[in-house]
């Protein structure tokens, strides 16, 4: 079991870091101001920072619903 798991964090995280993730997902080059805001939720600090299920988390989060 993941020590960060998303889900848990994730809902924490500010506005503006999630903005950033959505709109830059899988970039391997995530600003420090982004880490810390989800070090400060949370989640990981240190590499590996975001794995493929993170990434395909926020993709499922950034999707609208019908």
């Amino acid at each position: 079991m993941k020590a960060h798991q998303i889900e848990q964090w994730w809902p924490d995280v500010d506005t503006g870091a999630k903005q950033w993730l959505r709109e830059h997902q899988g970039s391997a080059d995530i600003p420090e101001e982004v880490r810390a805001g989800i070090a400060k939720a949370g989640g990981p600090s240190e590499e590996p920072f975001l794995g493929d299920e993170d990434w395909q988390f926020i993709r499922t989060q950034s999707e609208s619903v019908d």
